[in-house]
């Protein structure tokens, strides 16, 4: 895919704003067969057709209609941008809230997110890890990575990585107590449980059920059920997202009798026409849905 050009971007505006090549050239200082490879650059950068033509005109598709709402808002500091006044990064500025879980909190670090400010200076991440589901509508945050479906009128939804989950030890744990291959080989093993308000997840409760065990730590933070796992505590069954990333944890076998559970990134509307967030946002699904 081709790198979209600032400037294309101000020849589209352009375009949707007078309905002909001709008009909007006249309006840049350019000729109309410039205008319309600038279009075709960004159509094919995009990989989508932004124009329809009609009797009256150039007319912008449901696509290019979509742009053009977000781009108006962004039309000043895209004329600053195009003049030498602003560079790319300054218009990616602020502070962008992200409400999660504990657990996805410092997965997310643990990835990467906070490498967002050396491409962004202006960019500051507020990090709201908590089990607690704060209120987007309320101004609560600017998004949310949730682990159960949002409800609520008038929010930005879309469904991430479907994580599956494993059972994973450490391999201090495993030399002196073995390496358990299967359900069956669990008896006799010392388990670490998800307790608290986490106590109702079907991974938790899988552990529970297991017979011949011993449970020694139940907790409702993550990370210090990882920790304690890390240490040769005991056994912990993590998604298997988490598991990939935790070096000092072995994967020991696969649960496919837990159900997959999908993530969510939800972002309240007013905030997503902030070019901040919508970086912010983009990240995320990188970190997250990496297929």
């Amino acid at each position: 895919m081709q790198a979209t050009s600032w400037d294309d971007l101000r020849f589209f505006l352009a375009v949707a704003k007078h309905g002909t090549l001709a008009t909007a050239a006249r309006e840049l200082g350019v000729n109309a067969s410039t205008a319309g490879r600038r279009i075709q650059a960004l159509e094919q950068s995009l990989r989508v057709r932004l124009f329809l033509r009609t009797r009256e005109g150039l007319r912008p598709s449901s696509a290019g209609e979509q742009l053009r709402q977000r781009l108006s808002k962004l039309e000043p500091e895209l004329t600053r941008l195009v003049g030498g006044e602003l560079t790319p990064a300054e218009t990616v500025a602020g502070t962008v809230r992200i409400a999660t879980t504990e657990a996805l909190a410092a997965y997310l670090v643990d990835r990467g997110l906070c490498s967002l400010k050396d491409e962004h200076p202006g960019l500051v991440l507020e990090l709201l890890g908590g089990n607690r589901p704060v209120d987007l509508a309320r101004g609560e945050a600017d998004m949310a990575v949730r682990v159960t479906r949002p409800e609520g009128a008038n929010l930005k939804v879309r469904q991430l990585h479907a994580q599956g989950f494993a059972l994973y030890g450490a391999a201090s744990y495993l030399r002196q107590r073995g390496r358990p291959r299967s359900e069956r080989e669990l008896a006799g093993h010392d388990l670490l449980v998800m307790g608290g308000e986490l106590a109702m997840l079907p991974e938790a409760r899988w552990m529970e059920a297991r017979e011949g065990v011993r449970i020694c730590l139940r907790t409702n933070s993550m990370p210090a059920l990882v920790a304690a796992a890390r240490n040769g505590v005991g056994l912990a069954v993590l998604p298997t997202t988490w598991g990939q990333v935790e070096t000092n944890l072995e994967r020991l076998f696969d649960l496919p009798e837990l159900p997959r559970r999908p993530m969510w990134l939800v972002i309240q509307p007013e905030a997503w026409e902030r070019a901040a967030v919508q970086v912010v946002a983009t990240r995320l699904k990188e970190l997250l849905d990496p297929g």
